[in-house]
């Protein structure tokens, strides 16, 4: 292709594809399209935060001519949260390009269907990793190698949400120890039969051992991360989602942290401040009523409960995001009065429009975690990010020929995080079936 014609489609690349893919990748990734975006907090390549945790004791009423209270003072703390690196790449051949030299036009609709691929791929996977726990754990499950190797999950909620799919490359660490595994196990096919008995065949790379992995895309976690799970370290290189920041778990002592990486017990920490030793970073937790941990009807009176935890914390509620089947259940509660409304402040950009509760949306996510409800002060979860997404061309140029290959090349690139300034005015209810069964997602 000529010159001429690379800088042609480099300038229409930056100028008329940039903007659509940047407003999709924010307006599909629902939860992220309702959160504020900042800049300002950012020192090199991460963003601190300062946290107001105590009250000062040097206030009081004394009698006349009695001691004065004695002085007091805030304190303060500081979250620090380190930004994480996605990258979407493309890239096409020589020959496809040489077909079209001729038309720069042409060969745009040969780059756009690789981008319009690369943008649904980082969608899907952002708004996995944003209700994520930071650990980068998509799924857990038992590996037994053969021919082909199959990994049995022990939940089917990934593999229902198109998290785990055919190509997929995928590193494990032994779930009892966090040790990673040296190999990668690639999947061929993938089945859902019920929810501890869904499979992925496929082929191992290297040496995978018959055990019971944390799996999770190759590359996001090192070696060192998959054992210091439990620390207040970076868990993974993805970003720290609402599920870190709104733990479900009981925050626990680093040291003393244990269960299945992956599924159970967390420290609770984020920004590096552990939620253990500094209680007032913890946030607010509704367990089934009866027996904790099992799942049990959703009620007017928990939603009604876990709202007044928030509000004891002087939170303003502005939404709550759940899960398809538990915003079923939540439907089927307020039926008799239910209205479908789509205000200014439920009217989103994807087109969604949705239920409200005491003035708040109820949202339903394909990606939110099964069997929970979130009650959010959105005011409080932010999203720290430099700029928005953009093509990597340091050099100027969008479009680059790979190191010795007949091929040309585009990144796109984002440095951001998720964090929270107050998690305490935030509120998880575990603990949710749907009607009378384990909640399916739908």
């Amino acid at each position: 292709m000529a010159g001429g014609t690379l800088t042609t489609v480099d300038s229409i690349l930056k100028e008329y594809y940039l903007g659509p893919v940047q407003e999709q990748l924010n307006n599909e990734v629902l939860l992220l399209s309702r959160l504020e975006a900042r800049s300002e907090d950012l020192v090199g390549k991460a963003a601190f935060v300062p946290l107001h945790i105590g009250r000062s004791a040097g206030i009081g009423a004394v009698a006349e001519s009695a001691t004065l209270p004695e002085a007091g003072n805030q304190s303060y703390a500081r979250a620090e949260y380190d930004l994480k690196y996605l990258y979407g790449r493309i890239q096409v051949t020589g020959p496809s390009m040489a077909k079209t030299k001729s038309d720069a036009g042409s060969f745009l609709q040969v780059l756009k269907g690789e981008l319009d691929g690369v943008r649904a791929d980082l969608t899907k996977d952002l708004a996995r990793q944003a209700y994520g726990t930071g650990d980068g754990v998509i799924g857990v499950g038992a590996l037994v190698s053969g021919t082909p190797s199959v990994i049995t999950l022990t939940n089917w909620e990934p593999l229902k949400k198109g998290q785990f799919y055919v190509g997929q490359v995928l590193s494990g660490a032994v779930s009892s120890s966090g040790v990673q595994a040296s190999g990668t196990f690639t999947i061929t096919a993938t089945s859902i039969l019920t929810v501890s008995t869904s499979t992925l065949s496929g082929t191992i790379t290297g040496t995978m051992a018959n055990a019971t992995y944390a799996l999770s895309r190759s590359g996001s976690v090192t070696a060192a991360q998959a054992l210091n799970r439990f620390n207040n370290t970076p868990r993974s290189n993805e970003v720290d989602g609402l599920t870190r920041i709104v733990n479900p778990f009981t925050a626990t002592a680093a040291s003393e942290a244990s269960g299945t990486f992956g599924t159970t017990a967390k420290s609770g920490s984020l920004g590096k401040i552990d939620a253990f030793s500094t209680q007032v970073w913890d946030n607010q937790r509704a367990f089934a009523p009866t027996t904790p941990g099992t799942p049990e009807a959703l009620s007017i009176m928990r939603v009604q409960e876990a709202m007044n935890l928030a509000r004891q914390q002087g939170a303003m509620p502005s939404a709550i995001v759940t899960s398809l089947g538990v915003q079923r259940e939540f439907y089927r509660l307020l039926q008799a009065n239910q209205q479908f409304v789509s205000p200014g402040g439920t009217d989103y950009s994807s087109g969604f429009s949705t239920l409200t509760y005491n003035g708040m949306p109820v949202i339903a996510d394909l990606d939110a975690p099964f069997g929970k409800m979130f009650i959010l002060d959105e005011s409080t979860i932010k999203v720290f990010s430099d700029q928005d997404f953009h093509f990597l061309d340091g050099d100027g140029q969008t479009l680059r020929q790979v190191s010795n290959m007949d091929a040309y090349e585009a990144v796109m690139v984002r440095y951001m995080n998720l964090g929270a300034t107050n998690r305490r005015k935030n509120v998880v209810i575990n603990d949710i079936n749907v009607n009378g069964a384990v909640d399916a997602g739908i």
